[in-house]
């Protein structure tokens, strides 16, 4: 296989993993972030003869059974010597295996603190520049009608956008192997000025730099960062762990400190940190002071805003209205079967959050201050796997989080998880395990399970029952919810491979009815079935889907979606390009039918489009290599709809017509 090909291959299994995560979600998770970690990984693999749970947590694939085993058994077996005694490791398919084969190498233990210098920088250090472009066809109605004077003026419509309608976003990484990073990223998002006399120059500037295993410090990190410790309820601010196919991924990965380099203009830290390894011990510390987005009025602000979105004079006057000062640090003792740790974050902020509040939100924090710690832990005993995390906020309200995981046969393995989380707590940048993306008003038992009956085969499974003990957004009363998923995977040769998935899932939600005085409370019912197909032959790879769901809102009737999709990707023999293209019929009956699928896009982009109503769309995705240093990304994507609509999207973002197309453009120079 050619460096080239290694390269698709590896960038077409991140994306399958992707997909795995999002299929289960609405949320936005940070593709960004998840995108170039595991591509760090390819061009940096994994040394598995010394590797750390650390480094394996970077694999998302991997469970914490799976990890545990791997360490175990070069513990206990000594080097290995060849990258099939992979199947010799408890819990491992060749379906893992070859997940792990562009991430993982085999070698020599070796002094990872060896001296750089400087002709070795300049000889082997990766710099990296994307330029991309995106750009939609239709007209918006937000740039409708715009008078020039209204653009530059303070005094013109603060509901227009004040830019053009092109999205632009610059970036550039340097790394040496994996000891140095520092990179910059600068984004303008459609519809944010460029160049007037209210705005110059890109909206969103970030930089970022990172030093890896020099003398007894372990990471530091300077610029923008991101901080992860413990299983989240006190500070995970990146892409963690929900429910999804691979059902025994439920604890969010602890990478400590890290540089940060998305063009997510909220989830971050602005300032500098370092970890100090001591024997056993990661002592980490670090100091973040940035400028956040409010509707600050007279000191106070009552939302704290993450769209990054700068585009009208009312957006405008929201951007950067309150300063938020954050320290914070992080204890942990490692050894081969235990970890602990304890975290502790205190947050500033130089104007008062005040919510508007109302009977979801009682319990939302308030004030300019608050102080949040918490002690984590894993334990291994034999095959029983035990991990957990306790945290409690400067208000006495408390996150609890606990579970075990368990492989009695190498065909199966368990996972338990039980969480509460007290409605009064709330801290800013909190990921774990939920139903929700807040880590609050909730309490709830899941069981994962993952059985190999049978050579090719494997069943995935999980049982979800949860609680919300107050009134929740979209649910006035407080409610129980229960979510059920079963996954058939079928791997009968190498490249043909199919799964069937089937979920259920029942909750409470607000009746919205306009003769309804007061909130009437509805049990919400939900079944989807999901056939998948992937298949190559020669230079053409295949994929089909067909999914169907069926919703009852309240004691009204069923209602029904479909979708449908075929994906054909054609890598040339001849030139270096590569064709990726989908047709994609929907047809969702009611908002609850609403359909996301994920898909193929320029590189560093993504795109989980919300289907509903009834239509069909197609993208056509190309990558040319003009050489070994420069390669072009395009993509053109349309959805068109035939249920009669006028219009689609809403606000700003209509679109007069039954139709919205979008292209994007991404260069990509390796010096």
């Amino acid at each position: 296989m050619s460096a080239q090909d290694a390269v698709a291959t590896t960038e077409q299994l991140i994306a399958d993993i992707f997909e795995q995560y999002t299929a289960e979600s609405e949320e936005t998770l940070d593709y960004d972030s998840f995108f170039e970690d595991l591509m760090f990984c390819a061009q940096n693999p994994i040394n598995l003869n010394q590797a750390t749970r650390e480094q394996l947590d970077k694999l998302p694939f991997l469970s914490d059974i799976q990890v545990e085993n791997i360490l175990s058994y070069v513990y206990e077996s000594g080097s290995m010597q060849t990258i099939y005694e992979l199947q010799l490791v408890e819990g491992l398919d060749m379906t893992d295996i070859r997940r792990m084969l562009p991430f993982v190498v085999l070698g020599e233990l070796n002094n990872q603190t060896t001296k750089i210098y400087w002709p070795d920088l300049l000889k082997y250090g990766k710099n990296e520049l994307y330029v991309r472009l995106d750009k939609g066809l239709e007209t918006k109605e937000g740039y409708q009608f715009l008078p020039e004077e209204d653009q530059n003026s303070p005094t013109g419509n603060s509901k227009n956008y004040l830019g053009n309608e092109l999205y632009n976003s610059l970036r550039y990484n340097f790394h040496f192997k994996d000891r140095i990073q520092f990179g910059f990223t600068a984004e303008k998002d459609a519809g944010e000025q460029f160049w007037g006399a209210i705005h110059k120059g890109y909206d969103f500037y970030s930089l970022h730099a990172q030093l890896n295993n020099f003398g007894k410090f372990k990471t530091i990190v300077l610029g923008d960062f991101r901080a992860n410790f413990g299983q989240g309820l006190v500070l995970h601010p990146e892409f963690g762990m929900g429910k999804s196919s691979y059902v025994l991924n439920v604890s969010p990965h602890n990478s400590g400190l890290k540089k940060f380099s998305s063009t997510d203009e909220s989830n971050f830290f602005r300032g500098g940190g370092a970890t100090i390894k001591l024997g056993k011990l990661d002592f980490s510390a670090f100091y973040s002071n940035k400028m956040i987005d409010g509707d600050t009025v007279n000191g106070t602000f009552s939302t704290i805003i993450k769209t990054g979105y700068h585009r009208t004079l009312d957006e405008l006057s929201k951007k950067h209205t309150v300063n938020q000062q954050i320290v914070g640090g992080n204890v942990t003792y490692t050894n081969m079967n235990l970890q602990i740790g304890v975290t502790a974050v205190h947050t500033q902020l130089n104007n008062a959050l005040v919510p508007d509040k109302s009977v979801y939100n009682y319990f939302y924090f308030s004030g300019k201050q608050q102080t949040t710690g918490g002690i984590f832990y894993r334990y291994r005993w034999k095959k029983l796997n035990l991990f957990g995390e306790t945290a409690i906020a400067d208000n006495a309200s408390v996150a609890t989080l606990n579970g075990f995981s368990f492989s009695p046969v190498t065909q199966v393995s368990l996972v338990v998880l039980y969480r509460y989380y007290s409605p009064e707590y709330n801290t800013f940048y909190a990921s774990s395990f939920s139903e929700t993306s807040r880590v609050n008003n909730e309490s709830g038992l899941y069981l994962g399970a993952e059985v190999r009956p049978f050579r090719k085969w494997k069943f995935a499974a999980y049982a979800d029952s949860y609680r919300f003990p107050w009134p929740k957004y979209g649910i006035d009363a407080p409610s129980i919810g229960k979510d059920y998923l079963l996954q058939a995977d079928f791997n009968p040769k190498r490249n043909i491979s199919m799964f069937w998935r089937l979920k259920y899932e029942e909750k409470a939600t607000n009746l919205s009815t306009l003769e309804a005085v007061m909130p009437v409370i509805v049990p919400l019912k939900k079944a989807s079935l999901r056939y998948q197909l992937t298949y190559s032959y020669g230079d053409f790879s295949f994929k089909n889907v067909l999914e169907g769901n069926l919703v009852q809102k309240g004691n009204p009737a069923w209602t029904y979606g479909v979708i449908a999709s075929q994906d054909v990707s054609y890598a040339c023999r001849r030139i270096p390009l590569k064709i990726d293209f989908r047709y994609q019929f929907f047809d969702a009956v009611d908002y609850e039918n609403r359909f996301y699928s994920y898909e193929k896009d320029v590189l560093y982009a993504f795109s989980i489009p919300m289907y509903y109503g009834l239509g069909s769309r197609y993208y056509l995705n190309l990558k040319y290599e003009l050489n070994k240093s420069l390669s072009f990304w395009f993509k053109i994507a349309q959805t068109v709809y035939a249920d009669d609509r006028e219009s689609v999207s809403s606000g700003n973002e209509t679109i007069v017509g039954n139709r919205k197309t979008d292209i994007r453009f991404l260069l990509n120079w390796e010096f």
